[in-house]
């Protein structure tokens, strides 16, 4: 039977990856929003909302003085569209929850799309044709910001509004890796009535991707899909991330029905092991042998793990592996973990983890430890629930909170996938204000932060110190010449004379 781990060694740092185009497009911004009618925010499916940059809507209650639909606060109508591209990477099941989620809690409209597909596309070039026409002679032309994170997907999905609307080839640069779009670009048409133009933006990252493990996991999700710089996080941690989370949900789905929709078809059987294989959560054993199945071997017969390495995320990336939703939208991974080791921290707490010796398991180490079999987590379910009620039986005053209950989850996918969107929008509140308060800062910004305060308290006393006559590079209050005005008259020679 197949093990699977309860729990994850994040690295103890988090990377920030804030490059200086990505601060020069968050500058250039405002400016850019005064112009526009629409913006629309490009998120990627498979995270839904782990792609998510709270800095967008910050910008846009600042300039506009709201987020969604609406008047900015020079009267004129504007409006935010999310759209998630990659749809045929991701599970399709969450779709229509995802979309009331949002409606219901932000009165945000919210679209799915396969840039290649032109039905998908037509979407979003109708809701930018509705705005313009509604405005009526008021607006000639509609003018459209797309933002979003590195590769997401932007300029595929503005090349496929020019496809669809104008029926032109390519305009904009895309790429498999994220940072390929660097400078805003020019307007360019994608419908002719009404004309409407749109802007790409380079992909802005969160200037920090929090603290702890929130922020380890967070940058993780993106390093899998390719969504952050190549090279902040080891190679064989983010393979193990990625083996972790597709094996802990099908363990969660270990008791579903055979052709439920949830279900996943077991990742293995999209990988090229013949035979049988017995799926595995030791990261080692698992591309040692993906290796030799791949006739990766180097000389003396040693197999190429880097190469089963980097074969085992392109598939996942590529979409080969099957549709997975990498974010806990239903909340039953949590649900599960919290099952099987209900004396653990909450999600999301810190969770130290140590070998027999009391040193820290790293990834390499993991293997299986703190590991449990797909069958516990109905069981644990069933034994919880029989001494509930075998405790009722005995005690009158037995109270339902005295047995340590695994959570309890929504019954419908609507329910949960609700209750997931409330609190992180919650969460990303709390975050905007830590960041509008400037303590949601990485180690290396709030240096750099230190460092112009204190360049600034000494240019204010040099400012203070030249208006009240003292010495700024001239004349001291002596009448005596100071700093570089004091020595030789400039353009003279040795002797004095020119």
């Amino acid at each position: 039977m197949a093990l699977v781990r309860t729990a994850f060694p994040f690295p103890a740092r988090t990377p920030s990856w804030f490059a200086g185009h990505m601060a020069r497009s968050l500058r250039e911004l405002p400016g850019l929003l005064d112009e526009v009618d629409m913006v629309v925010e490009a998120r990627d499916a498979r995270l839904p909302l782990t792609s998510v940059n709270p800095a967008f809507d910050s910008m846009l209650e600042r300039v506009w003085g709201h987020s969604g639909v609406g008047l900015d606060r020079k009267g004129m109508s504007k409006r935010k569209l999310v759209v998630y591209t990659k749809r045929d990477l991701a599970e399709q099941r969450y779709e229509a929850p995802l979309k009331k989620a949002f409606m219901n809690q932000t009165g945000q409209r919210v679209l799915f799309a396969d840039s290649r597909v032109d039905a998908d596309v037509k979407q979003v070039l109708r809701v930018a044709a509705t705005m313009a026409r509604e405005a009526g002679e008021t607006l000639t032309e509609l003018k459209v910001l797309v933002v979003g994170m590195p590769n997401v997907g932007k300029s595929s999905l503005l090349n496929g509004l020019r496809r669809v609307g104008v029926r032109k080839g390519k305009a904009f640069t895309t790429g498999a890796m994220p940072g390929v779009t660097r400078r805003l670009t020019g307007t360019v048409k994608i419908y002719d009535d009404p004309k409407i133009y749109v802007f790409d933006t380079p992909g802005v990252m969160m200037p920090f991707l929090g603290h702890s493990e929130a922020g380890s996991e967070r940058g993780l999700k993106l390093a899998i899909t390719a969504g952050i710089k190549d090279g902040l996080f080891e190679p064989d941690a983010i393979a193990d991330y990625l083996l972790y989370k597709l094996n802990l949900r099908l363990a969660t789905e270990a008791t579903l029905a055979e052709g439920d929709k949830a279900r996943h078809e077991c990742y293995t059987s999209h990988l090229p092991f013949k035979g049988a294989f017995e799926r595995t959560d030791d990261l080692s054993v698992f591309l040692d042998e993906l290796a030799l199945r791949l006739g990766a071997i180097l000389k003396g017969g040693e197999r190429n793990t880097e190469a089963s390495m980097a074969f085992f995320l392109k598939q996942f990336r590529e979409g080969k592996l099957g549709r997975w939703t990498l974010d806990d939208l239903d909340g039953v991974e949590s649900a599960f973990i919290s099952s099987i080791t209900p004396d653990q921290p909450a999600p999301g707490a810190r969770i130290e983890l140590l070998d027999h010796n009391g040193l820290p398991i790293t990834v390499s180490d993991m293997g299986a430890v703190g590991s449990t079999s797909e069958a516990a987590f109905a069981e644990a379910t069933a034994a919880t629930n029989a001494a509930a009620a075998k405790a009722a039986e005995d005690d009158d005053d037995f109270l339902a909170a005295d047995i340590p209950m695994p959570p309890t989850l929504p019954e419908t996918l609507q329910d949960r996938v609700s209750l997931t969107v409330a609190r992180f929008l919650e969460q990303a509140a709390e975050e905007r204000a830590a960041a509008d308060a400037g303590r949601n800062k990485s180690a290396t910004q709030v240096r750099k932060a230190q460092r112009e305060a204190l360049s600034q308290v000494r240019d204010t006393k040099r400012k203070a110190k030249y208006e009240s006559g003292g010495s700024f590079g001239g004349k001291s209050s002596s009448g005596r010449p100071s700093g570089k005005a004091k020595g030789r008259p400039s353009g003279r020679g040795r002797s004095g004379k020119r």
